[in-house]
């Protein structure tokens, strides 16, 4: 599966490691020899604070869908922009599926070595959720699900 391709779904529980490492459900893995690059940022969904990681193509999605508004000025597309670029941190995951979170972002999410991280696949890319985070993050997105289906309106 090519990272055009890569999906990140459903919900997960591991542990980070004693080096802040955490391993990916082997269906988010690369391939046997490779490695998958992403880039990870501070973020906030459903009003929850969370480490998102997103592939180089949707990071770049990010960057198109600044460039591409008409309602911002060049100015202001400049700073939206170069922000983005200032918040991520490269990292990969290799191919035993271990991805490194580097110590200073997680202290600051709340995560800990040896611990518990929830990661939360959204498509394109996932969440990565402290246990200090977690509850807010479940009943955020049990708020959201009447919204969902009503937008969706399955018959």
């Amino acid at each position: 599966m090519s990272v055009l391709d890569k999906r990140f779904e459903r919900f997960f529980d591991f542990k980070l490691d004693a080096k802040y490492r955490v391993s990916v459900p082997s269906e988010w893995r690369p391939g046997r020899g490779e490695a998958l690059s992403l880039r990870l940022m501070k973020w906030r969904n459903y009003g929850v604070s969370v480490l998102k990681a997103v592939t180089d193509e949707a990071f770049m999605g990010m960057i198109r869908s600044i460039e591409e508004d008409e309602g911002l000025n060049a100015g202001q597309k400049g700073e939206k922009t170069g922000l983005l670029y200032t918040l991520n941190t490269p990292v990969t995951i290799n191919e035993q599926g271990k991805m490194l979170i580097p110590k200073k972002l997680a202290k600051e999410q709340g995560l800990e070595a040896g611990g518990m991280v929830h990661l939360f696949g959204r498509g394109r890319n996932f969440d990565i959720v402290s246990p200090r985070d977690y509850p807010a993050m479940i009943k955020a997105q049990e708020e959201f699900v009447p919204d969902l289906y009503e937008t969706v309106g399955f018959s």
